[in-house]
């Protein structure tokens, strides 16, 4: 993240008017507002994709998207386990391929409509028509239907036990106004143009305003069916400079920040009484990758030699200053039970400086992810460090993450030697991670085109098992065979650092994205 010199914004100037001046308008804007308490303030970094529920695929919308939708299931804050929200309780039936779930009655939509068992039969069939990013989670299904009002049954094609992890994650399935689709749909568009600012679903919030490039204001929805919100609006203003979110911040312009600070920034904050800071871990892993495909880590070998290269707990420790620890396990523990696939070696320096001697070419194009924030790059440096006595010329360089997502449309050799960057799934199950990281052909995150037929049928054969423990031990084959090719190593957990006024509560946070809260429970104490 970009951190100019904003602190000194005494003596910046827009026009004759100086930035602070601006800064503290902000602020007493935000005391005169409603009751003078019932307006939350908060900041993104860049806009985000257009709010259609069926569109939207990135994470700094998630939270608009959660304030105005509901799905049937979510995962409990802080855990994987998945609970109700729309469904009120669901089975599934011996064969994995019939899920029925019962409904919370007289649930309606923003605009009165029923939200009954017919609008989730609609809204799945918009998702596989619009045909964007997560279409994926509803292509599966063969039939769904509503045998009552709050009575949804959806049978699978095929045995998926993964597709209630798709229903509770954040990008998951949400129910759409039939309604409003069909009465704002211009030449057969769905309703897309429409919802491009403004929204047709259940939430505690209604979209009151959305003008990209500038803010977006939510509105409580009287009518919500769960807890009454404590905030009348939330009005979120785009703020591309962490800098820029910091200042406001400390002068009250905004209640809160959801993530991005830098770890001083975030220490700092840890120690002043007039904040709370919350660090959580979520499903995303730093991990540095190797390019398989062409130049030097071609070569396997000298793949698995780096896999033992890196201090990997000095380099954790001294990026993220104890905020997260260094990676034991090849996955994410909250997507993969800890200690089934331990990784743990032995630093060892001399098998990779054994092999570089004999290399003619010795130069390395290193870039690491920029929208990971300054912890990525100590971390890139700390790295290119540790290898220097092996003999390697490693070049750093900044990556955008519009440039790390083509990565997988470029030629082998146009890709860089080693990655730094984030892995994840969509879910807290490893399918989604396997599917989006190493499936043949998948794009964009497979940014080095990796593939291999057999861990594409063990993927597709771990989500019909019956059992976890059946689950698990194909999911143990396929790490088996990504170790050994020694495509990447893993680093620690990224820690997500959401810091507010001491004032604010009930923060509740999502157990994939933890930058992301519960609109329906955050409160001023």
């Amino acid at each position: 993240m970009s951190r100019r010199g904003l602190l000194k914004a005494a003596g910046i100037t827009l026009g004759s008017v100086s930035l602070l001046s601006l800064i503290q308008a902000c602020g007493e804007g935000a005391a005169e507002d409603g009751a003078g308490n019932l307006t939350l303030r908060m900041p993104f970094l860049q806009d985000m994709q257009v709010p259609d529920p069926d569109i939207m695929y990135e994470g700094e919308g998630v939270q608009v998207m959660h304030a105005c939708y509901d799905g049937l299931v979510t995962y409990k804050s802080g855990t994987p386990e998945i609970i109700p929200q729309l469904a009120d309780s669901w089975t599934v039936s011996d064969d994995q391929l019939t899920y029925t779930f019962k409904l919370k009655p007289d649930v309606t939509f923003h605009d009165g409509t029923p939200a009954d068992a017919e609008a989730w039969v609609k809204s799945f069939e918009r998702r596989a028509a619009v045909k964007q990013g997560p279409a994926y989670m509803v292509t599966g299904i063969a039939k769904a239907e509503a045998t009552d009002a709050t009575t949804l049954v959806v049978k699978l094609k095929e045995p998926n036990n993964a597709w209630l992890h798709y229903a509770a994650c954040p990008w998951k399935m949400l129910v759409t106004s039939p309604t409003a689709v069909t009465k704002n749909a211009v030449g057969g568009d769905l309703a897309q143009t429409w919802l491009k600012t403004h929204d047709a679903g259940t939430g505690p919030y209604v979209m009151k305003e959305f003008v990209p490039g500038s803010h977006y204001v939510l509105e409580r929805f009287d009518g919500y069916w769960g807890e009454k919100p404590y905030f009348e609006t939330i009005r979120i203003e785009i703020t591309p400079e962490i800098a820029t979110q910091k200042l406001q911040l400390d002068q009250g312009a905004f209640s809160l920040v959801t993530h991005g600070f830098a770890i001083a920034d975030v220490l700092s904050y840890r120690k002043n009484k007039k904040f709370s800071v919350s660090t959580n871990l979520g499903a995303s892993m730093m991990s540095l990758y190797m390019n398989p495909g062409a130049g030097m880590f071609k070569d396997k070998s000298l793949r698995q030699a780096m896999m033992t290269a890196i201090d990997r707990a000095t380099a954790v420790e001294t990026s993220f200053k104890g905020l997260t620890t260094v990676q034991e396990n090849f996955w994410p523990e909250n997507m993969f039970p800890k200690g089934l696939a331990p990784f743990d070696p032995k630093v060892d320096l001399g098998p990779l400086t054994e092999k570089v001697a004999r290399l003619s070419n010795k130069k390395v194009d290193f870039a690491w992810v920029s929208s990971n924030g300054a912890p990525a790059q100590q971390m890139a440096e700390l790295v290119q460090t540790q290898l220097a006595p092996t003999g390697l010329e490693i070049t750093i360089r900044a990556m955008p993450s519009a440039e790390w997502f083509d990565l997988c449309n470029q030629p082998a050799g146009k890709r860089p030697d080693l990655l730094l960057g984030s892995m994840g799934g969509d879910a807290l199950h490893l399918d989604t991670a396997l599917r989006i990281f190493l499936r043949t052909g998948a794009k964009p995150l497979n940014a080095f085109q990796y593939g291999n037929p057999k861990v594409d049928a063990l993927m597709d054969e771990a989500i019909t098992k019956g059992t976890a423990a059946k689950t698990n031990d194909v999911y143990l084959q396929i790490t088996e065979i990504i170790a050994d090719d020694a495509l990447w190593v893993p680093l620690c957990r990224i820690p997500q650092n959401f810091v507010t006024h001491a004032d604010i509560g009930g923060v509740e946070l999502d157990s994939y994205l933890p930058y992301i809260y519960n609109p329906a429970k955050i409160k001023r104490r």
